[in-house]
């Protein structure tokens, strides 16, 4: 199996190069590069093409939201999570409509970043639990919006509900391809079409959704 590629970006030499001596020794990871910036960052990302991009967010000149950004405007299958200690929730919408598939603070415990960067670089979306919660409020899945959920959750097939089922469980466009004997050319279409029903834009709003509307299998 090869090690998941990283790239370590954080204007604080310290705290980057402590994320590097945590990781350098691990069979299943390699820090390909680090950065202290994010013009820097964005060149690396072209450069060396990792598979996970740890991001801090808050870099004098170009911040992380923007190197972010810039990165999935060029690179699009990099994942990117966002590495800070802010949990505003300002900063964590900026960063997932930036193109962020991670939001994670600075006070994780090393065995949740080295799950968290492992989760990430298969494909799937990593939240810290708090600001999990400030999406949810967000993105109305309250009792404020149940009429209008009630009316998109209607509007979507058998078939795209059981997308959005899927994609709630954190499988990849590939996995849900393989789970229901589809393309994943056909996968992407149920995908579009169910983010234009619900107005939504990435499948962390979607995930979100499906496991408040019920969707997600019980334990």
């Amino acid at each position: 199996m090869e090690s998941v590629r990283v790239l370590v970006v954080d204007d604080h030499a310290l705290f980057r190069d402590g994320l590097v001596g945590m990781l350098k020794d691990r069979q299943d990871m390699e820090v390909v590069g680090t950065s202290s910036n994010g013009v820097e960052a964005v060149d690396k990302a072209k450069e060396l093409m990792p598979d996970v991009i740890l991001m801090d967010l808050s870099m004098p000149g170009c911040d992380g939201i923007e190197a972010t950004r810039r990165i999935k405007s060029e690179l699009p299958y990099v994942n990117i999570a966002v590495l800070t200690v802010s949990e505003n929730d300002d900063d964590l919408f900026e960063a997932m409509r930036a193109g962020a598939k991670g939001y994670i603070v600075k006070s994780v415990k090393t065995a949740e970043l080295i799950a968290a960067i492992t989760i990430l670089a298969q494909g799937h979306a990593v939240i810290t639990p708090s600001m999990a919660e400030k999406l949810l409020t967000e993105f109305g899945l309250r009792s404020r919006r149940a009429s209008g959920v009630a009316a998109s959750v209607s509007s979507l097939s058998d078939r795209e509900k059981e997308v959005l089922a899927l994609v709630g469980q954190g499988l990849s466009n590939r996995d849900v391809a393989k789970r229901l004997c589809l393309s994943e050319g056909t996968v992407k279409t149920h995908l579009r079409n169910i983010f234009e029903k619900l107005h939504m834009g990435n499948r962390i709003e979607a995930a979100v959704f499906a496991a408040q509307q019920g969707l997600l299998p019980h334990n």
